[in-house]
């Protein structure tokens, strides 16, 4: 199929915008995307610039989402240089174990839920004062479409990605009337490296749940978290907007 990427060049002039697991996969997409359409993107990851082609982004970090002194030190240090942050795609995260819960290993449970779900809750943490206090943010999170449905032999990636879906909303509340905006994208199957972390069989299986019978590309998750993050986006927020292929329609 074509491409689906259509520039708006210029919609970021003067913003800085943060991503995380910029590296490889959606993040690297988007960050990519937001620095086309004129943003300054600090883009993070655990080894700074560590993109898999060798190259690096101008600004990049590395950030370990599971500290909050990471967190901490890493907003300190874009408002030091930069003087404001007005967004953040937060696109880190592992699938884990793949197994059945009886199987599931504490410690294969615990580290998925550090990375997904607390790398999440130290971010906001870190963010949202500084958002409201300067009455203009948004952030964007990558949760999953097993969030909505759960996946069997993926319980804890599942259950790390449904628990985005109430942090979310309740961090949405909590700033609704500060001009920051905070929602989820629930993706299906996406063409990135984690594919490969699954089995053929798991592969197959999570397909055949697609109605359009194929996986996403990037670019199309890249589109959806750029107009989140836009100021466009000024009315959505605590909403989880399905990037499926039509596997959810509830």
């Amino acid at each position: 199929m074509a491409s689906p990427e259509t520039f708006w060049p210029g919609r970021f002039d003067g913003q800085v915008l943060l991503v995380t697991g910029a590296a490889g996969g959606l993040g690297s997409n988007t960050a990519e995307r937001l620095m086309r359409e004129g943003a300054t993107v600090i883009c993070t990851d655990v080894v700074a610039g560590g993109r898999g082609d060798g190259s690096a982004p101008e600004h990049s970090l590395a950030l370990d989402v599971t500290k909050r002194d990471d967190w901490d030190r890493m907003t300190a240090e874009v408002l030091h240089q930069h003087g404001h942050i007005d967004g953040a795609l937060f696109a880190h995260g592992i699938q884990g174990p793949e197994t059945t819960v009886a199987d599931m290993p504490v410690a294969g449970w615990s580290r998925v839920l550090d990375i997904n779900l607390d790398g999440c809750l130290h971010g906001l943490a870190a963010l949202l004062p500084k958002l409201q206090d300067q009455g203009y943010g948004r952030i964007a999170i990558l949760s999953s479409i097993a969030a909505r449905e759960g996946n069997p032999h993926q319980a804890a990636y599942s259950a790390s990605k449904a628990g985005l879906v109430a942090l979310v909303k309740t961090a949405a509340k909590e700033v609704a009337q500060d001009g920051v905006t905070v929602n989820c994208i629930a993706p299906s199957m996406m063409k990135t490296r984690l594919l490969d972390d699954l089995s053929a069989e798991r592969n197959a299986a999570l397909l055949a749940k697609v109605p359009m019978g194929r996986v996403g590309l990037p670019e199309e998750f890249s589109a959806l978290a750029a107009w989140l993050l836009s100021p466009e986006a000024s009315y959505m927020t605590g909403q989880t907007l399905d990037l499926s292929g039509g596997r959810n329609t509830a």
